[in-house]
């Protein structure tokens, strides 16, 4: 095999850091770069990964998804290093914010990071991936939470509503939670809508697909404050609905979807770990994904030369 670059956000801990050292494992022709917001954590996984996997060619380059000019920077920076051909981009690093907080251009956190910032770097990386290369979005299955929870799935309408939320007139994704659900279903219209535009737009044959994790208590999602009593009490909330993975397993099956030929010109998916499943209702929605695509253009000032998409400027 060729020698192939895989970059992961997030790469330094939990699943990132399973995903990293599968991929480092599968072939010693795998160059991965841990993108991370961390010197010092990014360092240290860098070095164990070289040493639980015996490939040298792992690497870290300074990303913080909550600022577009870190993200600019990230995409200069990897360019001027020269890497082998850019194969996959795993768009792993995420958060849940305990409170309401901003990013560095003024959206809110959640999902400024979950999906705007994921959302920018993917479009800057596609220009310099392989035509055979794939992309993965983390999302998870809390973007469906009446599989599980009564109360509805969120329902895509506005990004500005979901980047200003304090605009939003006191509306339901002012919620907490709602705010994560709702940026984890941007994660699969995103995934979607960027299978389509490949498809109608490019002659490569780039793959988008996204991946659910399973609840990990194993991760920094669950609030490291949280003992252990808590943290055995969600995950037996969780396993009776299918929902419980640990970072290892899930780890590998997300590394899989970068490295397994099965998943060859498989495009436009939702993984629950291995397996091939239904997304939400909402979800499909084209005009949602089309719009949300657009909406955040207008959001991260996305140039047309920064994409390989016609860019639709909405003002």
């Amino acid at each position: 095999m060729e020698k192939r670059t895989v970059v992961i956000t997030g790469g330094n801990s939990g699943l990132g850091y399973q995903c990293a050292k599968y991929i480092a494992i599968n072939d010693k022709n795998y160059i991965v770069v841990i993108a991370c917001r961390n010197p010092q954590k990014a360092k240290n996984a860098v070095e164990n990964l070289r040493s639980e996997t015996g490939n040298p060619s792992i690497y870290s380059l300074g990303l913080d998804l909550a600022s577009l000019e870190s993200i600019r920077k990230f995409y200069y920076d990897f360019c001027k290093e020269e890497y082998p051909p850019l194969y996959g981009l795993v768009c792993n690093a995420g958060l849940s914010s305990r409170n309401t907080e901003y990013t560095k251009d003024g959206f809110e956190l959640t999902f400024g990071v979950n999906h705007l910032g994921h959302y920018l770097l993917s479009n800057l990386l596609l220009k310099q991936m392989a035509k055979n290369g794939r992309v993965v979005f983390v999302s998870s299955d809390t973007h469906d939470p009446s599989k599980y929870f009564p109360f509805p799935a969120p329902i895509f309408t506005n990004a500005e509503r979901l980047a200003y939320p304090e605009k939003d007139g006191g509306g339901k994704n002012n919620n907490l939670m709602m705010r994560y659900t709702a940026s984890k279903l941007c994660n699969i219209l995103c995934t979607y809508e960027l299978a389509a535009r490949l498809a109608a737009e490019t002659a490569s044959n780039i793959t988008s697909n996204a991946f659910n994790p399973g609840f990990m208590p194993d991760t920094n999602l669950v609030p490291s404050a949280a003992n252990p009593v808590v943290r055995v009490a969600m995950a037996g909330l969780m396993k009776p609905f299918g929902g419980l993975g640990y970072s290892q397993k899930s780890g590998k099956a997300l590394a899989a979807l970068i490295t397994d030929k099965q998943y060859e010109r498989v495009t436009g998916k939702y993984y629950d770990r291995a397996e091939e499943v239904k997304s939400s209702e909402p979800s499909y929605d084209k005009a949602a994904a089309k719009k949300l695509w657009d909406e955040s253009a207008e959001l991260v000032s996305l140039s047309q030369s920064e994409t390989l998409f016609t860019v639709n400027r909405l003002k």
